[in-house]
């Protein structure tokens, strides 16, 4: 193949790939993570030469540990040059200076990252709103996903990631507003819905879906989304109650109800057919019961316990093995609760290591023995999992003692 003028097309969001003459380039055929780590590092920065200092301490990482780093580099930089030639064809692909390396100008490149950034700063001057969509549109539609996730174990490649993630977040939310204003709602729900499919705690992306999903009259895919959004938000950053959100659910339910006729009719929308075993709920709904059910037992006698289930690794393991072992154990107790728990208890995942349960008409000693009996049927199960501690904190359930807050992580 004699020398090319055309340009290498490189996509970095959602994976690595470049194309160049229609030929294609990426991890699986690059062979080694340390040469698209090289690669991609060569032309991120293909605008300077780069001395091999600057090299090294950018494509090993901190942890990694090199005999001969400049000998190592001159070895990588060779493997490369070889490769990019069997892959692409002959050519200069990276230029030799003394002590430095940069890459060939004459070859051009097009990035998509770099395309990504123009057509939001493009968007943002632009002084027509119908232009500045389908600009953003284009945008939204070059980001697939991480920048270069297959190298983000490098420093300069998780700040870029980072950079791009966030920049990516701001164009959705200032295309969703533009779609809102132009009652475009089909449009802000699959906007939306992918967005959160790369970030699921953002709330406003779920106050943007909700909101869709309402304007469109999907009710229940409406309420789905607020359950989703307040169970995810609370699990990932610890927030229990959102004034936007709540905000945005208020108006939801003003419109998702007209006045009924009569109360049977009332009854047939809320009435669950065929209720068995325990209530599974995400934690939100348990708190509200927890509320309730205390409310209730401050005017009569009955017993009622709250019970927390907590799996933690031994001592001896490693927090990796823990981890695996406690999310192993974790999937058995759920089916454990949802065979052995009776209608009217109530339960909830706490956390990656907890399960709560609200067991109604219980004294603490028989609290005691449900759980004994969900452990045993854990094991009976299976064997393997006696190599997760389990623990049993038991309390009443009363208006004074209201629910911990302060979740644990």
């Amino acid at each position: 193949m004699e020398k090319s003028n055309s340009g290498i097309t490189i996509s970095t969001f959602g994976g690595f790939q470049a194309v160049f003459d229609d030929i294609i380039l990426n991890d699986k055929n690059l062979r080694s993570v340390m040469l698209s780590r090289l690669f991609m590092y060569m032309i991120i920065h293909r605008d300077k030469a780069l001395s091999t200092d600057t090299i090294i301490n950018s494509i090993w990482a901190t942890d990694e540990e090199v005999d001969n780093p400049v000998g190592a580099l001159k070895n990588l930089m060779y493997r490369l040059r070889k490769s990019l030639e069997r892959i692409f064809g002959p050519n200069d692909y990276i230029l030799t200076n003394r002590g430095s390396y940069q890459w060939n100008p004459e070859i051009p490149i097009v990035l998509d990252c770099e395309k990504f950034e123009q057509l939001i700063n493009a968007a943002k001057k632009e002084s027509v709103e119908d232009k500045a969509l389908i600009k953003y549109e284009q945008a939204v539609g070059l980001y697939q996903g991480e920048f270069l996730p297959g190298i983000k174990d490098c420093y300069w490649a998780q700040s870029l990631n980072t950079y791009y993630q966030s920049m990516y977040l701001s164009v959705v939310k200032a295309l969703g507003d533009l779609y809102k204003k132009t009652c475009q709602y089909e449009y802000l729900d699959r906007l939306v819905t992918t967005a959160l499919s790369f970030d699921n705690a953002d709330e406003q992306l779920y106050c943007y879906q909700i909101e869709a999903r309402m304007r469109l009259n999907k009710i229940s895919l409406a309420l789905e989304s607020y359950e989703n959004a307040k169970e995810i938000i609370e699990r990932e950053l610890g927030v229990r109650k959102t004034t936007v959100l709540n905000k945005v659910y208020e108006e939801l339910l003003a419109v998702s109800k007209s006045s009924a006729n009569d109360i049977e009719e009332v009854h047939e929308d809320i009435v669950e057919e065929n209720p068995e075993g325990v209530f599974f709920c995400s934690y939100p709904i348990f708190r509200e019961i927890y509320h309730l059910e205390a409310r209730k037992n401050a005017r009569s006698d009955e017993d009622e316990t709250m019970m927390l289930i907590t799996m933690e690794g031994k001592k001896t393991d490693t927090k990796q093995i823990a981890e695996f072992r406690i999310k192993k154990a974790m999937a058995t107790m759920e089916s454990c609760i949802r065979d052995s728990l009776r209608v009217g208890d109530v339960a909830s995942k706490y956390s990656d290591s907890q399960f709560i349960l609200l067991l109604p008409s219980c004294n603490e000693d028989y609290a005691h023995l449900v759980g004994n009996r969900l452990i045993s049927n854990l094991y009976a199960i299976n064997e393997k999992h006696r190599n997760v501690v389990i623990k049993l904190d038991i309390r009443d359930v009363s208006i004074e003692n209201e629910l911990i807050e302060n979740k644990k992580e």
